[in-house]
């Protein structure tokens, strides 16, 4: 990966993540988010990139979901 974008928490929201910090670490512990990275001591960022993949696959899972729906409407 060349020249990867960090991202730190107060601009995930600007990403598309509404999550909050606890709900996050949980998601992460769970292997359901992208793991931070530490930058500094207290300081740790995502990558743009893994960030930007979690969200496309939640959109892709809506809308997996909404035709497996109506297929069982149908």
């Amino acid at each position: 990966m060349r020249n990867p974008k960090l991202l730190p928490f107060t601009d995930l929201r600007d990403r598309g993540v509404l999550l909050g910090r606890r709900q996050i670490d949980r998601l992460e512990a769970e292997g359901k988010f992208p793991k931070r990275v530490p930058i500094a001591a207290n300081r740790v960022a995502w990558v743009a990139r893994e960030i930007e993949d979690w969200v496309d696959a939640a959109i892709a899972r809506r809308s997996h979901e909404n035709a497996t729906v109506t297929e069982r409407a149908a």
